[in-house]
């Protein structure tokens, strides 16, 4: 299998990630009801988890907002690895000024950047100054000039969730996947 055929889970892992920490959200459910003692056991892997692991609610809906982060870093990741494969760029022969498509692909690449060197707490990392340009997925201008190395990522600064899904649709248009 190519990182192009793992998308689709990728961005399903992601949506569900959303739905998840939304429906906690708007439909509270009882905390004791899920948070209950569990053991599941494979053939060669068992797994316990503790009763009441979470102290409280609250608990429980950040941690739900914790596995949007690391859905959409995988997915951030899964698209620059279908790219990459499908364009043979690489990280460093790729010029975000040279064309429509390597300024999609550098924006992929810089997004995967911030997750896979910050999982948990997301950060930029963008020490090659030609990455700090702006870059255009759809209608929205995405400017990364300014951005330091090592700041923390926040979705406002490249548009919110959304762009992952418009980044892909643009690579798919332009024959990046």
């Amino acid at each position: 299998m190519t990182h192009s055929d793992h998308i689709d889970t990728a961005f399903h892992q992601l949506s569900f990630a959303i739905k998840l920490w939304h429906f906690l959200d708007m439909h509270p459910i009882e905390k004791e009801d899920f948070d209950i003692a569990l053991t599941i056991e494979d053939p060669g892997s068992r797994v316990c988890l503790e009763h009441n692991e979470f102290k409280t609610y609250q608990e429980l809906q950040v941690v739900a907002e914790n596995n949007i982060s690391i859905c959409f870093g995988a997915v951030a990741i899964t698209l620059w690895e279908a790219i990459h494969e499908h364009t043979g760029w690489s990280s460093g022969r790729l010029n975000p000024k040279n064309s429509r498509g390597e300024n999609l692909a550098a924006l992929s690449y810089m997004i995967r950047c911030c997750f896979a060197h910050g999982t948990a707490c997301p950060v930029w990392s963008i020490y090659d100054s030609k990455y700090k340009t702006v870059y255009r997925v759809g209608n929205n201008t995405i400017d990364l000039s300014n951005i330091a190395d090592k700041q923390p990522f926040e979705y406002p600064s490249i548009g919110g969730y959304e762009t992952l899904w418009n980044l892909e649709a643009e690579a798919r248009d332009k024959g990046l996947l």
